[in-house]
């Protein structure tokens, strides 16, 4: 999420929009056949493809893809440590005191973070992006040369889930950080639900479970309630579980 909070910034994209593009080179592939020695979730590239900012989010955000998050530093003009650097500048700006990143695709076991900044982060890349918002509820995407790729996000598209990122590596477990809308009066209200650290057979399933059942006690906690002026939607759970995001 961090990663394209950082291009989107740099390079600021409108739903509808393809922003800039650049042609994948054999440099590219490499890194590509890396990430696949490693494990790394990726989407297939060749030489000579042409892949603009709008895909290049969709291959990242949606099926998780490492090199298209390489590639989005090569389209910002940066070199990975200097966009790192801003990552973690991004991150004490919007106040997540326990993140800190050192790679841009989040598989490095030097990558920290936990569930409140995390959340955090997804509510303003959410509020502040609304491209994102048009990508993460995606449940499928088609992408040149690797064709239609799902989603790795649990329950996406089912419901009321409109996101936002799952991962997992070995050290982090299976991690689901889950967005979920519901009509309240006239308000569509978004939650949010981060779940880290699931270990087991099915990791990331379980930590999408576990996510939507947190969403589903998040939303009990919040009720139409009747004023002198007519009916409002309010936080009935404790001031202790509200946490503002920042807005820039």
């Amino acid at each position: 999420m961090m990663t394209a909070w950082v291009v989107l910034h740099r390079l600021p994209l409108v739903a509808g929009e393809s922003g800039p593009c650049l042609t994948v080179n054999a440099a590219d592939v490499a890194l590509y056949n890396n990430d696949i020695d490693n494990d790394l979730s990726s989407v297939k590239i060749i030489p000579g493809v042409t892949l603009c900012e709008n895909l290049l989010l969709r291959g990242m955000l949606v099926h998780s893809a490492a090199d298209y998050a390489q590639l989005l530093v090569v389209l910002a003009g940066m070199h990975e440590p200097t966009y790192v650097a801003a990552m973690n500048q991004a991150a004490r700006s919007l106040g997540l005191h326990n993140t800190g990143y050192v790679d841009v695709t989040g598989i490095s076991n030097g990558d920290r973070s936990t569930a409140q900044d995390q959340a955090t982060l997804a509510a303003d890349l959410m509020t502040e992006e609304p491209v994102v918002q048009g990508i993460v509820d995606l449940q499928e995407v088609s992408l040149p040369v690797a064709g239609v790729v799902e989603s790795f996000t649990p329950f996406v598209g089912q419901g009321n889930v409109v996101g936002v990122k799952s991962g997992f590596t070995n050290a982090a477990g299976g991690c689901d950080v889950m967005a979920a809308q519901d009509n309240f009066v006239s308000s569509v209200i978004t939650t949010y639900a981060v779940v880290l650290g699931e270990h087991g057979p099915n990791p990331l399933g379980t930590a999408g479970i576990d996510a939507l059942d947190l969403s589903r006690s998040v939303r009990s906690l919040i009720a139409r309630v009747r004023t002198p002026t007519g009916v409002e939607v309010e936080w009935i759970g404790s001031s202790d579980d509200v946490v503002a995001a920042v807005r820039h």
